[in-house]
């Protein structure tokens, strides 16, 4: 998958670009000005909606401070991420229809007023 697709597909490798871009505490914007990529195919990168090729891949981590070794080894489950709840279940409010919102809505109220 070169080309951007309008459907996401987040994969490992894509889940460990995001997160070695975040323990590098990097935005988007400065990723993508260190590294001459756009924000947007960053950002695509990230969401698994263009596919992730060597030239980028070495430029990132590169930035990163890391190494293609441990994307490989994020990306193959030999070391696995750190589970980010919040930014998964935000993923998933984020891919439902506006009828699925509304059917968990009164399960997030009643949830956040028990907080």
């Amino acid at each position: 998958m070169s080309k951007r697709s309008n459907k996401k597909q987040i994969t490992k490798g894509a889940r460990a670009l995001r997160f070695m871009r975040e323990q590098a505490k990097l935005s988007l914007r400065t990723a993508a000005e260190k590294t001459g990529l756009s924000m947007s195919l960053v950002a695509h990168l990230e969401q698994g909606r263009t596919g992730i090729l060597p030239h980028h891949l070495e430029k990132l981590v590169s930035v990163y401070g890391s190494t293609i070794q441990n994307h490989l080894m994020f990306e193959s489950g030999a070391t696995s991420l750190p589970q980010d709840v919040r930014s998964e279940c935000l993923e998933i409010v984020r891919s439902m229809s506006l009828e699925q919102l509304r059917i968990v809505h009164p399960v997030l109220i009643t949830l956040k007023q028990r907080h």
